[in-house]
């Protein structure tokens, strides 16, 4: 009787130590108050912790091309002295134009020319390319003969670029590459667009 009283006892004290643990504990090897190490610590889950998302890549905008054909009032025309011609500033925020263009800077007098009128010119001839002068006969001697109406020795924009000029008119055109030297000439200039100013020295009427 002795001996089962003790073994109600123990289990007594068994039952209720069971009671005061936590639940879904688990069993640990550590002396009280000794803190886990790193390596258990990393192999317990941790929860909530959010993996950090990849940079978004993002493509810079591509450069646009020129914008629309320029027109004649773009192009700017400054004197570079009495009778040395004309210096001229072609924008490079726009394209070569595709048809001829005419501007007037300065206003002749007299008779318009007419088909077959013989006019007598001076004339600076600039490359859209590079906008560097490739002909020029102001300040010096001689002129271009332009006829009207005929096959010109030089480009074929000639005949509707002087049309109507007065003499004094001084005008500013602008020859598209296929109006200019023709492309399978040996001209340096061949299938270039053209910028000239261009002075009506003298209109010889036709006879």
């Amino acid at each position: 009787m002795r001996n089962a009283g003790k073994i109600i006892t123990v289990a007594a004290v068994a039952a209720a130590l069971a009671a005061c643990s936590p639940p879904n504990e688990q069993p640990s090897d550590l002396p009280p108050g000794a803190d886990p190490t790193p390596s258990q610590q990393a192999a317990q889950p941790t929860q909530g912790t959010q993996q950090p998302s990849s940079p978004t890549s993002t493509t810079s905008p591509t450069q646009g091309e020129r914008g629309e054909a320029c027109t004649a009032e773009d192009i700017e025309v400054t004197q570079s002295g009495e009778g040395e011609g004309y210096r001229v500033t072609i924008p490079r925020d726009c394209s070569a134009p595709t048809e001829l263009l005419t501007r007037e800077l300065q206003a002749g007098s007299g008779p318009a020319a007419a088909e077959g009128d013989q006019l007598d010119v001076d004339y600076s001839i600039v490359a859209w390319s590079d906008g560097e002068v490739k002909e020029n006969t102001f300040g010096e001697l001689g002129t271009l003969s332009v006829q009207l109406g005929e096959q010109q020795a030089g480009f074929e924009g000639w005949n509707e670029a002087l049309q109507g000029a007065q003499e004094g008119t001084r005008r500013l055109i602008v020859v598209p590459e296929d109006m200019g030297f023709a492309q399978d000439s040996d001209h340096p200039l061949a299938g270039e667009t053209l910028v000239v100013v261009a002075e009506v020295v003298d209109i010889a009427p036709q006879q």
